[in-house]
């Protein structure tokens, strides 16, 4: 069992620096770079947050019932779906 949360935990460390890696050259704006995100553009900002979550939900959901159907049963000795 201590395997299955290291491994887990492991995953978990993995996509979360992946995130961070990822989103690291969104905030690397310099000076010249021309802004395009003023007052005019307000719009744009709500919808950042919401897209973000629903993939992260979704990549969890999708870890999850891969782990449902095809590992734990392959762990227990069972077929899997």
């Amino acid at each position: 069992m201590l395997t299955v949360r290291r491994r887990i935990v492991s995953i978990v460390a993995l996509a979360a620096a992946l995130v961070a890696l990822a989103a690291a050259p969104a905030g690397a704006v310099t000076a010249v770079t021309p802004v395009v995100g003023d007052d005019t553009y307000k719009w744009f900002y709500w919808v950042g947050p919401i897209l973000a979550l629903s993939f992260v939900g979704l990549m969890l959901a999708m870890g999850v019932g891969y782990y449902v159907r095809v590992l734990r049963p392959k762990w227990r000795g069972r077929q899997t779906s």
